[in-house]
C-alpha cells in the first residue's frame, strides 16, 4: 500500500511539476509554534476537499507560496492584491552564522544532549576556533 502511494505521489509530481497552482480552501488554523530563527510555524487543517484541491495541495508541498488567511469572504480584489505581491523566498538569505547555528541546534536536538542548547553552542563554536586557531603560523 505504501508503494503504491509513493508511486501515486510521483507520478502526480511529474503530470503537475510544471504548472502554477492556485487554490481557496476552508480551513481551521490549528496551531501556531515559534521556532528558533524567529519564524512561526502555522498548522492548517482543512475542511473536506475535493480531488482536485488535495492535489492542489500537493503540488505545494515544500514549495514557497503565499498565504493568506481571513476569518471572512475573501473578495477578488483582495486575491488581486495578493497575486500583484512578488513571491520572496528568503530561506536561503541566511548568514552563514545563522546557518551554522541552525545546523548545531538542529544536531544538538538529534543528539539529546543533556546540557542546555546555550552551552553546547557555545562548546561547539570554541571547539571550531580551536581548530582554525591551531593551524595560523605564529
Amino acid at each position: 500500500m505504501v508503494k503504491l502511494l509513493r508511486g501515486l505521489y510521483w507520478l502526480l509530481t511529474l503530470i503537475f511539476k510544471s504548472s502554477s497552482m492556485k487554490i481557496i480552501f476552508d480551513a481551521t488554523l490549528e496551531g501556531l509554534s515559534t521556532r528558533m530563527d524567529d519564524t512561526i510555524k502555522v498548522v492548517i487543517g482543512t475542511q473536506e476537499v475535493t480531488a482536485e484541491q488535495g492535489l492542489a495541495l500537493l503540488k505545494l508541498r515544500g514549495k514557497f507560496c503565499k498565504v493568506m488567511l481571513s476569518d471572512t469572504a475573501i473578495e477578488q480584489k483582495e486575491i488581486d492584491a495578493v497575486d500583484s505581491l512578488p513571491i520572496k523566498d528568503e530561506s536561503n538569505n541566511k548568514s552563514n552564522s545563522q546557518r551554522l547555528r541552525s545546523v548545531l541546534f538542529i544536531n544538538w536536538q538529534q543528539s539529546k544532549q543533556t546540557t542546555n542548547f546555550d552551552d553546547y553552542y557555545n562548546a561547539q563554536m570554541n571547539t571550531i576556533i580551536d581548530h582554525f586557531k591551531s593551524k595560523l603560523n605564529g
